[in-house]
């Protein structure tokens, strides 16, 4: 592969990288803001994809039961809150968002090195949960500096779990 096709390919993964984020960013949203009053529209989406792309289900389906197993320990362990006393299904919807996500940006990611992909996914996690708290989607009893400490741990370890589990 010469110069030019490696930049070309680079610009396209780029691209593709952004529209993903794009894309996920837009069900998160859907997800956190609706809540299960467009649960339909989630799982229209994801049904959408998994039409589409079959494959992707191997991995979704063990990441997003172990991201919802991590929930559903912080939530035990006092750490969480939800209306219900359980996680709720469109926190469910969202992590098969998000490992579909994942699916589709492995690739990707194979271009960062390790430390940044757990320092991202360390701090994006725990970001995401902090911006669910601030939108009223989640409560955090402990407050807000302990929380996010815990759950930043959380989400690094889950990401390291990932890494070597499915992505590397």
């Amino acid at each position: 592969m010469n110069a030019l096709q490696l930049r070309e390919n680079t610009a396209r993964s780029t691209k593709a990288l952004i529209v993903s984020g794009l894309v996920f960013n837009l069900f998160w949203v859907v997800a956190v803001v609706g809540q299960n009053d467009w649960l339909w529209l989630l799982g229209l989406s994801l049904l959408t994809c998994w039409g589409r792309y079959p494959q992707s289900l191997f991995f979704v389906l063990p990441v997003a039961m172990l991201g919802c197993a991590m929930d559903s320990l912080l939530l035990w362990l006092g750490i969480y809150q939800f209306e219900g006393g359980l996680i709720p299904l469109w926190l469910a919807a969202l992590w098969l968002g998000f490992t579909s996500f994942l699916w589709f940006i492995h690739r990707n990611l194979r271009r960062y090195s390790v430390v940044i992909l757990l320092f991202a996914g360390s701090l994006g996690g725990a970001s995401s949960y902090l911006a669910g708290l601030k939108l009223g989607a989640i409560v955090w009893p402990l407050g807000t500096k302990v929380t996010f400490l815990i759950v930043s741990g959380c989400w690094l370890a889950f990401t390291a779990l990932v890494w070597i589990w499915r992505l590397r």
